[in-house]
């Protein structure tokens, strides 16, 4: 018998989201999503990929090997970028602070870039505005995502053009359509 074998998490919202019979409607060809399952702790995630973006989502139920005073719950969404050499830090925090934290830049404990998103959840939060919340943090990572990996293909550190916000209707990707429908464009 395995006394230590990982225990399943409950999700709060996360498993509602993606449920086509409770309101995920973004076609399957167009978004694919798959359940999986960490190996180290049971926590649920989803890989989501967007415009050949992958994205991880998850929830944080608990803070690990830190006491806070306010409440660790909430839902992560994650692009882990591979075989990246970061030659300008700086850049990056610059950017960061041009996003105003959304997505925000981080390094992996391979060093390697990742960007994310995070917004606060607990038991009982409402499951549509975490979908729409959720689409809008995967929409902005996806385009953000794009716009570096474009960069780092031509050898510079930051994207060349920020995100022009005011012409957000006019994207064709799956991201565009993400938040367009927050915008009621």
């Amino acid at each position: 018998m395995d006394w230590d074998s990982p225990k399943t998490i409950d999700t709060w919202v996360l498993d509602k989201i993606f449920d086509r019979s409770d309101g995920w409607n973004v076609p399957a060809d167009e978004v694919p999503v798959q359940r999986m399952t960490t190996a180290t702790d049971g926590n649920p995630n989803y890989r989501v990929t967007i415009d050949e973006i992958e994205i991880i989502t998850w929830e944080v139920h608990r803070w690990l090997d830190v006491e806070r005073n306010v409440s660790a719950g909430r839902l992560v969404a994650r692009v882990q970028f591979n075989n990246i050499t970061i030659s300008n830090t700086h850049a990056f925090l610059t950017d960061t602070y041009s996003w105003n934290g959304l997505p925000a830049f981080g390094i992996s404990p391979e060093g390697q870039p990742s960007l994310h998103t995070g917004f606060p959840i607990a038991p009982g939060f409402p499951i549509d505005l975490a979908r729409r919340q959720l689409k809008v943090c995967m929409g902005l990572l996806a385009i953000q995502s794009r716009d570096l990996l474009t960069a780092w293909n031509r050898g510079t550190s930051t994207p060349q053009q920020p995100i022009d916000w005011t012409g957000v209707e006019g994207i064709a990707s799956t991201a565009g359509t993400f938040l367009r429908a927050l915008l009621g464009l």
